[in-house]
């Protein structure tokens, strides 16, 4: 009975000073608290439901599994086997049930096709807090993403020839071919070729007639037919008159080319082309066929929508961050493109075409900063944030501090499946 009533004595002023104390004491007792939990698991068809199979909450998954979709396809490069741990926070109540959505702080896989991919959770110091991978680049798409699934620049973004400004081909300012001149008659030969013509004919005539040179040619060949010495003395004849003209056709050559060796080399230079004019490309050319899907860079408002010179069928969208995207050369509009109307990142506006002052089917895509034309191919907006500097270090520290912390629990796991059971548990024994 003692035993009894110091009890109750004891229960009595536990209870009196519970109800003496000041409320502020109590109530964080009372208040939600936060536990930091971790899983670890094989993969049994999708990540999603393998995560979910070993406690983490379905809701929980949703933004690291974009976040380390942006390293690895989940639907494709995922197989059986592959080994997965999630680090995640979650808020209990005193009774110890979850209350809202808990935040992943890091999460591991190991895959037998792109080995090991892990996404940690960081707020750098501009106050961004999002998921970056272990190199430092985030594990986020960029703001802006580029209008079409498959990129091939034409044309980028800076100063270049106008395309429609066509240079004269290598036939300008020729006149066109006339019709053929008439046969131009030889020139009168000088009155020195007439007196070796003259003199070449004497002799072929003398040979004709039974001459040589030396004398008659036919007497001197005692035995031969003399038509026959006649016929030989006339072809004589005419081989040294043909070598005599080749000679003499040599000789001229000769002097004509040393004459013209002699004279001064004259040098015509063409004057150069014309310069092309130049101006200014405020955005970046998309090659693409007539009719390829062409989507929102990013969530906006539509601020123009339809005919607009020489962009051809046009649009313009509002985005945050004082950001505005142009597209140009459009063959027509998705149902219900119009000034005033929302979009969202990846929705469909319209469809390449070659309207406006084009030379083929493109897409001409422009992106304004402030305003101001920027270069779609290399503004942060278009790119993937990389923690650089102290953001860094601090990051590579944590997530070093990850990775022990990682190992102690699955040291201590370890050890714990090899303990032996207590001896006093087991008898029983008090």
């Amino acid at each position: 009975m003692a035993d009894g009533a110091d009890s109750v004595d004891e229960a009595t002023v536990a209870a009196e000073r519970l109800l003496g104390a000041d409320e502020s004491t109590l109530a964080p007792a009372h208040l939600p608290f936060t536990r930091q939990l971790s899983v670890s698991g094989t993969v049994t068809g999708s990540l999603a439901d393998s995560v979910a199979a070993a406690g983490v909450p379905t809701a929980t998954m949703l933004e690291p599994l974009r976040a380390l979709g942006t390293a690895i396809d989940l639907e494709r490069e995922l197989r059986n086997g592959d080994r997965f741990h999630v680090r995640y926070e979650q808020t209990f109540t005193i009774e110890g049930q979850p209350i809202g959505v808990g935040r992943v702080m890091w999460l591991e896989l190991k895959t037998a096709t792109k080995g090991t991919i892990a996404v940690h959770r960081f707020r750098s110091r501009d106050g961004v807090e999002q998921f970056w991978l272990p190199s430092g680049l985030a594990a986020s798409p960029p703001t802006i993403r580029l209008p079409l699934d498959t990129i091939t620049v034409s044309s980028g973004f800076g100063w270049r020839a106008d395309p429609l400004d066509h240079p004269p081909g290598p036939l300008a300012g020729m006149t066109p071919p006339s019709e053929p001149a008439a046969a131009v008659p030889p020139p009168e030969p000088s009155p020195e070729e007439k007196a070796t013509i003259a003199r070449e004919e004497r002799e072929i005539a003398r040979a004709r007639a039974g001459f040589g040179t030396d004398g008659q040619l036919g007497n001197a060949r005692v035995g031969l037919d003399p038509g026959l010495n006649s016929d030989l003395d006339r072809v004589m004849a005419e081989r040294r008159a043909r070598a005599r003209r080749k000679k003499d056709e040599a000789l001229r050559i000769e002097r004509e080319e040393a004459a013209k060796a002699a004279e001064p080399v004259v040098v015509v230079v063409a004057p150069p082309p014309a310069p092309r004019k130049l101006f200014m490309h405020e955005g970046i050319d998309l090659v693409a066929n007539t009719g390829t899907p062409v989507y929102a860079a990013s969530d906006g408002a539509v601020i123009g929508a339809g005919p607009n010179g020489r962009y051809g069928n046009w649009v313009r969208i509002k985005h945050a961050g004082k950001l505005t995207t142009v597209y140009g050369h459009l063959s027509g509009f998705a149902p219900g493109m119009a000034p005033g109307s929302m979009v969202a990142k990846g929705e469909l506006i319209g469809f390449v075409g070659n309207t406006g002052r084009s030379t083929g089917a493109h897409l001409h895509f422009e992106l304004l900063s402030d305003g101001r034309p920027a270069n779609p191919d290399n503004h942060p907006a278009t790119r993937r944030s990389q923690l650089a500097g102290a953001d860094l270090e601090r990051f590579r520290r944590q997530v070093a501090a990850s990775l022990r912390e990682r190992d102690h629990e699955a040291a201590e796991l370890l050890v714990s499946a090899h303990r032996p059971p207590d001896a006093n548990a087991c008898d029983g024994g008090f």
